[in-house]
């Protein structure tokens, strides 16, 4: 299907191959390790049956020992089911999982990205009941260039980026997360303090001398939503001469963050236009 989405995520785990693929190729754990996805499992005469955010579905599992891959199969009929697959491989310091997602025909764009989201999600419970350990997703090529924020609020901040800015997390790992943003922008959040780290990365930042900037389709419209969130409104929209229609907020840091849209630069500032040209 021309457009169809495929993506691919994998996490580490200190724990070793045939520990991990046996906990995955278990069905009763299901529940336990992808919460957001499976609410509940039961056995009827002839299948599984899970309950997801759509409802309750035909669910089985599919295990090759040998390979380490793990057949997930989802559908509201037995006779037509997709199919999730994941594979298991041995890592010097433990193993990996590696999880491709396949938008399946006639689904739509909104149903893929929230079942994606369910993945991430379980992919992280993996994490958490082997651990520990690192995730990334691929398709998001990281620029040549990008900030880091070192921060005292970690967990707090990575909400704020994702959750009310719409960041996505494309790699994370238990002090540090990569995080890309729709326009394109990505940057990176450190924990404070950490073991090892330079001096200079010790100290969190207080929000001056730094800011970050995003553009998005409509200033406006990013400005209402924000502001219905209760999301800090340090400037309120308004037009600049050098191109931009922009407000300002607050991240739980102190970082002020300019959130533009692209406008016609003012005619009195001609010598900004030739240089933009």
């Amino acid at each position: 299907m021309t457009g169809m989405k495929v993506q691919t995520i994998s996490i580490t785990v200190p724990a070793s191959r045939d520990e991990v693929f046996t906990y995955l190729a278990e069905v009763a754990n299901i529940p336990h390790w992808a919460p957001e996805f499976c609410r509940s499992i039961r056995r009827c005469p002839t299948a599984w049956k899970v309950t997801t955010p759509a409802g309750e579905r035909f669910f089985a599992v599919e295990p090759d020992r040998r390979t380490g891959v793990i057949d997930f199969l989802l559908g509201e009929q037995l006779d037509e089911m997709s199919v999730f697959p994941l594979r298991v491989i041995s890592m010097p310091h433990g193993s990996a999982v590696i999880a491709t997602y396949f938008q399946a025909f006639g689904m739509a764009n909104e149903t893929y990205d929230r079942d994606y989201r369910a993945l991430l999600a379980a992919l992280r419970g993996l994490m958490r009941r082997f651990g520990g350990g690192e995730l990334h997703a691929d398709g998001e090529d990281a620029p040549s260039f990008y900030p880091n924020l070192v921060t005292g609020r970690f967990h707090e901040t990575w909400d704020f980026y994702t959750e009310v800015l719409g960041f996505r997390t494309v790699a994370e790992c238990d002090v540090y997360v990569h995080l890309r943003h729709p326009s394109g922008a990505q940057f990176g959040l450190l924990q404070e303090e950490q073991d090892g780290a330079p001096a200079e990365l010790i100290s969190c930042t207080d929000g001056r001398g730094f800011w970050l900037s995003i553009d998005v389709p409509d200033a406006d419209a990013e400005h209402a939503r924000l502001q219905n969130l209760d999301v800090p409104i340090v400037e309120q929209p308004s037009d600049q001469p050098w191109g931009e229609r922009r407000f300002i907020v607050r991240d739980p840091n102190g970082v002020l963050i300019w959130i533009a849209h692209r406008i016609p630069i003012a005619d009195h500032l001609p010598e900004m236009a030739a240089a933009e040209a």
